[in-house]
């Protein structure tokens, strides 16, 4: 468990770091972009492409997002979701609910309390339905009123932000997409206007090169929640809506050929255009496969990719043939209202003219190289015996034993001398011995000698510096034993400091060892120290013979004088050594040590042991998920090795050590004050340094390493790629290439059209492979190219972004009568009768002559 979001949040950053798919930013996005979700669906899905995009995008790309709904506990929810990034933020989202709204319906639309043009394409006779927070309900009507209710608020916010994306150009060109549903009531029922809207700002800004286009989810993409589908009555009227939006859309989609306008009016304000709605718009169904619908998550995920690409700097075609090279969003903003297709040949003008032909509909195939999963699993690999060298036993591989025992030698000392010895503690204080007068025999017989009494008034200073002496004592020791501790901090990383220290409650084995241990001994010397009185005993026995008897040797009076000078010094320093242990012991400086070192390794523990395995496990999972996506992706390596055979070297794993205790030492107070750890950064700079070694082409080389028949070094790499030819290279490369093309899945319809029909359409294809791995890039090229697959020169092309093999076929001109689940709108609509808030104008227009797309 992670110790807090914010490091939560820097671990999960872990995934995005790329050294050897490292993509450049620079041209990696087709900039000046406002995606626009409208309501529940079209909002969940440009979340989606948002979340795609955030790590990647930079103010500078002028990639934005808007969400304009009614459900306000989804706007709070998603706006609450974005302090963890995974949403819209607050200026990302409009209401269009206001709190007047709820009772307008109350006595008829005709007498509503706000406006007497509030919403005059009402039918008189509409319900009295309460409005509350929670959307539209599935009514297009009451969307289009939410909307019409809000829109002096809702028009200011959404020409802002026009306005501020086109001042942020530097072309002058503006791309809208709006995504929206077409079965519910928010999107549906306000996507003509909000589109409208962008349109008429755009023409009143004298703006020339603004696109508006439009991505539209079938109502049965939402057919994947069980609770819709097996309520047939919600099902028929989510088909009747989508029906009913689609043909509204269809009519719009060729307004400027037509003698007609469209008009919005909403309490003052009064907006009449005469302009198609789209540029350009593409359909997206929901798809079944053996268990039924699809879940909605994925359809969106699906969508989302597809707008990640219009998004990107992604081009279709090849400037080597016939100088054909476009960019994927111009080609959706191309109009092919008009191309020839084998459908248009086979109908009618009449039915063509009917059928509205500006749609379109994608299929994609995408085949991931798993680059980025290599990656994971090679830098585990070193991570991995480098974070064990983080528990190495200082004792075993450092010098910790005698670096404990020289701190603590002084004291060791001071503790197992005699009691008359001379004290070798390097403190202030102490008394000082040198400049003694030694008594004379006679003085000493006559007890006139005054050495006692000296060393007495000596001692009483001495004892009144003692506190002072002790605390200087501790704060020496302590500081030392810091020292020690900082040392193995920095060689062996905190788990080896809290070995070193041995405190058994942050988690050492081996309590005999380590400065807690050595510090009890001295505690126990200390505590079984016994004052003798020896030199007092020999004092008085000296005084004693003096008295009784008088030498008249010279020699004798001098041994006299030697012996009783030599024991006052030592019974002096007995009692200065029996007063300094005994206040050692009263000021506890043992234990209070003790209790320190204890406090110390825990705090370290507290402070490094969960950040350490949260950064061990985020690591070790990336690479558990990027060996499960090799295993399913490379079947066909000769080994999941990537890394040549020579490369983890011990003097590499210790200078990723190094990189980790460093890491951990920098951000102490990071850690322990719960602020942001910049794990990725750093961990990003320790991988970049590491890998450096493998050079140029590092994403082949480690394709090299695992489809190479045996297994290579660094020398045999530096050969292979040192020349633009090599002939081992190349067909190393073509092994995997194929292993690649051969698995490419069938591409997968955003939209799922009728049998047979996409042979009736024109079609663009578009096959990208990645630019950062040119000799790999060439060789899924040329097998492409060659039977079966037979795909054209000018269909491939080099893309910058993800390192993926993509293929995008682009059906144009494509009428909603061919998709799947046209039939069952078109029937659900026409058993409506009496549903009040099918079509967004039920008074001043008839929007149910507007042509259908299927006869029944």
């Amino acid at each position: 468990m992670i110790l807090i979001d914010t490091q939560k949040e820097e671990f999960s950053k872990l995934k995005d770091i790329r050294v050897f798919g490292r993509i450049s930013h620079e041209n990696r996005f087709n900039k000046n972009l406002l995606v626009i979700g409208l309501g529940g669906l079209g909002g969940r899905t440009v979340c989606a492409l948002k979340g795609m995009l955030m790590d990647n995008i930079t103010p500078e790309d002028n990639i934005n997002f808007l969400m304009i709904d009614s459900d306000i506990a989804e706007m709070e929810a998603t706006i609450d979701d974005s302090k963890e990034g995974v949403g819209f933020n607050a200026l990302e989202v409009i209401s269009i609910y206001r709190p007047d709204i709820e009772n307008v319906l109350e006595n008829g639309i005709q007498k509503n309390p706000i406006h007497e043009n509030l919403a005059n394409w009402m039918d008189p006779e509409f319900p009295a339905i309460t409005i509350g927070r929670d959307g539209a309900k599935g009514n297009r009507q009451i969307g289009r009123l939410m909307f019409s209710n809000a829109y002096t608020d809702v028009r200011m916010l959404l020409f802002d932000k026009l306005q501020d994306v086109y001042d942020k150009t530097t072309e002058g060109t503006v791309d809208v997409l709006i995504v929206s549903g077409i079965a519910g009531g928010t999107g549906s029922g306000i996507l003509s206007d909000v589109a409208y809207n962008i349109r008429a700002y755009g023409k009143a800004k004298k703006w020339n090169n603004l696109r508006i286009g439009g991505c539209l989810l079938t109502p049965d993409v939402l057919f994947g929640h069980k609770a819709v589908y097996e309520d047939t009555e919600l099902v028929a009227r989510l088909n009747a809506n989508g029906c009913a939006t689609l043909k509204e859309v269809d009519y719009y989609m060729k307004l400027s050929e037509k003698d007609d306008n469209y008009t919005f009016i909403s309490k003052s304000n009064k907006m009449v255009i005469r302009e198609n709605l789209f540029d350009a718009c593409m359909l997206v169904s929901g798809r079944k496969d053996e268990q039924g619908y699809i879940p909605e998550g994925y359809i969106t995920r699906d969508t989302a990719s597809f707008l990640y690409r219009l998004a990107s700097n992604k081009f279709i075609g090849n400037n080597d043939v016939e100088n054909d090279r476009k960019l994927l969003r111009d080609v959706f903003f191309e109009n092919e209202g008009y191309s020839i297709t084998n459908w248009k040949m086979e109908h009618s003008d009449e039915n063509i003219k009917k059928s509205n032909c500006y749609y379109k509909v994608v299929s994609e195939a995408d085949y991931h190289i798993p680059i980025k999963e290599i990656e994971n699993m090679c830098e585990n690999d070193l991570f991995s015996q480098a974070y064990k060298g983080l528990f190495r036993s200082p004792f075993k591989e450092g010098n910790a034993e005698e670096d404990i025992k020289n701190v603590l030698a002084e004291l060791t000392v001071f503790l197992q001398e005699e009691q008359g010895e001379d004290i070798k503690l390097a403190v202030n204080g102490l008394i000082q011995y040198g400049q003694i007068t030694k008594p004379t025999y006679k003085m000493i017989k006559k007890n006139t000698d005054g050495l006692r009494e000296g060393f007495a008034r000596k001692m009483e200073n001495f004892e009144k510096e003692l506190p002072v002496i002790i605390k200087s004592m501790k704060n020496k020791l302590w500081s030392s034993l810091d020292d020690v501790i900082s040392k193995y901090m920095n060689e062996f990383g905190p788990y080896g400091a809290i070995d070193v220290i041995g405190a058994p409650s942050a988690g050492v084995t081996d309590s005999t060892k380590g400065m807690m241990a050595e510090v009890r001994k001295l505690e126990k010397m200390m505590k079984d120290y016994t004052p003798s009185g020896e030199y007092t005993r020999i004092i008085d026995s000296i005084k004693t013979i003096v008295a009784k008897r008088f030498f008249t040797f010279p020699s004798a009076k001098r041994e006299t004088e030697n012996g009783y000078f030599d024991a006052c010094i030592k019974e002096a320093l007995a009692a200065e050594r029996t007063k300094l242990i005994d206040e050692l012991d009263a000021q506890d400086l043992f234990g209070d040590t003790l209790r320190w070192l204890q406090q110390r390794a825990e705090r370290l523990d507290e402070i490094y042991s969960q950040f350490g395995e949260d950064l061990k496990n985020s690591i070790e999972d990336l690479a558990n998920n990027g060996d499960k996506a090799v295993g399913n992706i490379l079947k066909k390596a000769k080994r999941h090795e990537f890394l040549p055979t020579d490369y983890v070297t011990s003097r590499r794993i210790k200078e990723m050590e190094t990189g980790i205790i460093k890491l951990m030492l920098d951000n102490e107070s990071n850690i322990d004050s719960g602020r942001v750890v910049p794990v990725k950064d750093e961990m990003e700079k320790i991988y970049r340094e590491l890998f450096s070694g493998v050079g140029a082409y590092g994403p082949e080389k480690m394709f090299t390493v695992a489809f190479a028949d045996k297994k290579l070094t660094e020398q045999d790499l530096n050969v292979m790629y040192g020349s633009p030819i090599n002939d081992r290279r190349t067909s190393i490369m073509e092994e995997a290439a194929r292993a690649f093309v051969d698995d490419i899945s069938e591409e997968q319809p955003l939209c799922v059209l009728a049998d047979g029909y996409k042979e009736k359409l024109l079609a663009k294809k578009y096959i990208s492979v990645p630019n950062v791995m040119p000799y790999f890039s060439k060789a899924v090229k040329a097998i492409l190219m060659a039977p079966p697959y037979n795909e054209k020169e000018d269909s491939i092309t080099l893309n910058p972004g993800e390192i993926e093999i993509s293929i995008d076929d682009i059906f144009v001109g494509v009428p909603v009568s061919m998709m799947q689940c046209a039939m069952e709108m078109q029937m659900a609509y026409n058993a409506v009768y009496d549903y009040k808030g099918l079509h967004i104008d039920e008074v001043n227009k008839d929007m149910k002559s507007f042509p259908d797309f299927v006869t029944i």
